[in-house]
């Protein structure tokens, strides 16, 4: 299987590295706007057997996805960079993927769009998995993310070898393409509000005159602690 990672970023380049990793893929290729960070994991998949190239190409889309391609994961900042790369320039997913291969997204976009793009590539006989992620940078290096996919049967075992080298908590969500998109939407609503209530607890006890490090060290210690509050 030939994989191509679309943005290099905090979590999109751990997840690139964990599937360097899996002993079911064959190469990864890892595209990004960064010279620096294309090269710099070129020379990590090179280093391991599975650069699809001897050098990494020019900084273009169409050198990273072709007629070879498996599977693209995206792992882009928004909603716009993900219909940009989909669908909004002459070479797009769109235009240069294969019939029968398959797209996964693991940006967090609305539901709405999730359903939509599979509705256009499953027009092209590209597959689509709707495929949020969660559990920041650490995680997705070390391969211990989770994930909330949703899609066609044939398509989430068709891309599960990505799955299981990437994820520690891999949730399959029933209801096809948006329900996972929908899934991360409800868990962003909590995660906001611990960051809201982790900001204030502290800001609190600044003006209570508590040390600030101290009352955070005690929080992670104590019945009030959440992910949230100790990673952010």
């Amino acid at each position: 299987m030939n994989v191509t990672v679309i943005g290099l970023g905090a979590m999109g380049g751990g997840m690139a590295r964990s599937n360097l990793r899996s002993s079911s893929i064959h190469t990864v290729s890892g595209y990004d706007l960064s010279k620096d960070v294309v090269e710099k994991f070129h020379a990590e998949a090179k280093a391991v057997g599975k650069a699809s190239a001897e050098t990494a190409p020019l900084i273009s889309l169409e050198n990273y996805v072709n007629e070879n391609t498996n599977v693209v994961l995206i792992v882009l900042v928004n909603e716009a960079q993900c219909n940009h790369v989909c669908f909004g320039s002459d070479q797009n997913l769109e235009s240069l993927m294969s019939p029968g291969s398959c797209i996964i997204l693991s940006s967090t976009v609305s539901a709405g769009f999730t359903k939509m793009a599979y509705e256009r590539f499953t027009k092209k006989n590209i597959q689509f998995v709707d495929c949020p992620i969660s559990g920041g940078p650490v995680r997705a290096l070390n391969g211990e993310i989770s994930i909330f996919a949703s899609g066609q049967k044939d398509s989430l075992e068709y891309v599960d070898p990505l799955l299981q080298a990437m994820g520690k908590e891999i949730h399959i969500i029933p209801g096809g393409a948006g329900m996972g998109s929908t899934v991360k939407m409800i868990h962003q609503l909590l995660a906001g509000v611990h960051i809201v209530v982790a900001a204030e607890a502290l800001a609190l006890a600044a003006k209570a005159g508590v040390d600030v490090e101290q009352m955070y060290n005690i929080v992670n210690g104590a019945a009030g602690a959440s992910w949230m509050f100790k990673d952010r």
